[in-house]
């Protein structure tokens, strides 16, 4: 099956001659949605890290044990730590790691 190539037609690729024609209006081309939302995707996808991937698999108590392992030498009790929601937890991690 023979491939198609589409090409997007926009002010800027016009000939001149139709370019002066007054029922052409001039407007920017923006990409369609469907791209934009990709690539909004590949953005993200490359600003997380291996722990994104790895939190994404956890459940909501293997997450509080795994983040809360890091909080216990700092002095958080186990018992304390699965009792908080998981953003507090998080905020804590992000003082201890600023202070440090």
């Amino acid at each position: 099956m023979a491939e198609v190539k589409v090409r997007t037609i926009t002010y800027d690729n016009l000939p001149e001659e139709v370019k002066e024609d007054p029922k052409i209006l001039r407007f920017p081309y923006k990409k369609p949605f469907k791209e934009e939302l990709e690539e909004f995707k590949r953005e993200q996808d490359s600003s997380r890290g291996i722990m994104s991937t790895l939190e994404a698999k956890m459940s909501l108590l293997e997450q509080k044990k795994y983040l809360g392992g890091f909080l216990v030498p700092y002095g958080f009790k186990e018992e304390d730590i699965l009792k908080m929601p998981l953003k507090e937890i998080e905020e804590h991690l992000q003082r201890i790691l600023n202070y440090v």
